[in-house]
């Protein structure tokens, strides 16, 4: 049999990490086809050995005889793989608390501070070294291998990654799926029955698109008379603004307001619960500090945070690690991410679809700059994974948007490779959701100081 190694890289990451592992460990072909190597790598060892004991309890539990191990050195790790699968992050709330109320304080409007905004740059330069790193250890140790990226923030890193080495990359995430989602509950269908086109920049997407997959039927003229008659005010914070968008461009858009908001200048107006978890009381508190609360994530569904009674205890991020980290056969289920149908795809020469991937553009959306990294469907096969270019071009008003965004990509691999917070202020005061000159100058200064384990070193030239 025909031995494939997979390296996770951020084995620690809760989300990204198990769900490949139990999408790995449900794959009857990856169990019984090839000799399976899976190679568990963090930079925190309590985290990758966390991981490593779930996963081989799974894989027991399964029969599958796949060869586990865990390291916290990256070059073992990386060495031959065929695929390595990446979400990586340090302190993600700690840092994340930062990016979002820095900003804030010097007068920008950013809803959100993770992909968009002054605050995404922040997040972006902590994350492109080490992403960086990960890329060139693969040019030594595993050239030819793919780089299946989950880290965020998506679009930025990726067209680092192209740019600045040789390694094939592409990003995931399921923020599409998510606008199928809603879709489906404006037009009351089952969203597994709703066919799409659609595309533009991670997280600021829009459907070009909709049919009915079984019949045909273009589903736009009934989601656009569905839209009108729903309750204005119905789950507001996901699709307020989405709605909006529709109405203005004609498009509806995915993944929703607290992502889509973050590349538009007036999106705060359909925000009504800005980020519960950045609250905090300013006599008591200044949460970008290290020694105050951390802020955790607001678990908002059905019957958890907001639902519980005053001293109930909730859904918070410890309860969900240790929650995710009990092993249950009975739980173990696909993910529905794309990281494993790609490395199945790829290495048994299958063809498949999929709705949306990261990469450069290369003319799949017209308009943009083909260097660009862009959202929209994909062809992966024994060659690779290559764009399917989009049949209907999006309205002058997005493109012109998303062409803001990636001049503020360039502008940042420049202030990241020249070292210069110059270059990083251009970037800042093109975004939509920038302060004034003075306030951003001062922004800059306090971030980088703020961060400055983090960040690169960064100087006025």
């Amino acid at each position: 049999m025909k031995k494939l190694k997979v390296a996770l890289i951020g084995a620690g990451s809760v989300s990204f990490g198990l769900g490949a592992l139990q999408d790995m460990v449900l794959s009857e072909r990856l169990k019984n086809q090839v000799e399976l190597e899976i190679a568990l790598m963090d930079i925190v060892e309590e985290n990758v050995n966390r991981t490593y004991k779930y996963a081989t309890e799974m894989f027991t539990a399964f029969s599958h005889p796949a060869k586990i191990w865990q390291t916290t050195n990256l070059e073992d790790a990386l060495r031959d793989a065929d695929f390595s699968i990446v979400a990586i992050e340090v302190e993600r709330y700690h840092y994340w608390s930062q990016d979002f109320h820095i900003p804030r304080r010097y007068g920008s409007k950013q809803l959100y501070g993770e992909n968009g905004g002054p605050g995404s740059m922040f997040h972006t330069l902590r994350n492109l070294g080490p992403m960086l790193e990960i890329a060139k250890t693969m040019e030594k140790v595993c050239p030819n291998a793919w780089l299946i990226n989950y880290t965020n923030p998506e679009a930025k890193l990726v067209e680092a990654i192209s740019k600045l080495t040789s390694i094939k990359v592409v990003g995931l995430c399921h923020g599409l799926d998510i606008g199928i989602h809603q879709l489906a509950e404006f037009l009351e269908m089952d969203g597994k029955d709703i066919a799409v086109e659609g595309g533009g920049l991670n997280h600021f997407g829009f459907f070009t698109k909709i049919w009915n997959k079984n019949t045909g039927e273009d589903l736009y003229p009934r989601l656009h008379e569905k839209e009108k008659i729903a309750n204005r005010l119905a789950q507001f914070d996901h699709v307020g603004l989405s709605r909006t968008l529709y109405r203005t461009y004609g498009y509806f858009p995915y993944p929703g307001t607290n992502h889509c908001g973050e590349y538009i200048s007036w999106a705060e107006d359909f925000y009504a619960g800005l980020p519960l978890q950045f609250r905090y009381d300013p006599i008591s508190e200044q949460l970008w500090k290290k020694d105050s609360r951390t802020p955790e994530f607001v678990y908002c569904a059905s019957g958890s945070t907001l639902d519980k009674g005053l001293f109930e205890k909730t859904m918070n991020q410890e309860l969900w690690i240790e929650q995710a980290y009990t092993f249950d056969k009975e739980k173990v289920q696909i993910s529905n991410e794309n990281a494993v149908p790609i490395i199945e795809a790829i290495f048994f020469e299958d063809e498949i679809e999929l709705n949306a991937v990261n990469m450069q553009n290369n003319g799949a959306i017209k308009g943009l700059p083909d260097d660009m990294v862009v959202e929209t469907q994909a062809i992966v096969n024994k060659n690779g994974i290559e764009f399917k270019p989009m049949t209907v071009e999006l309205p002058t008003a997005i493109i012109g948007t998303i062409h803001i965004q990636g001049t503020i990509h360039k502008l940042l691999l420049e202030a990241f490779v020249e070292e210069s917070r110059t270059k990083l202020l251009q970037a800042i005061l093109l975004d939509p959701q920038a302060p004034t000159y003075y306030q951003a100058c001062a922004m800059i200064d306090e971030m980088c100081e703020l961060q400055k384990e983090m960040l690169p070193k960064l100087e006025w030239n």
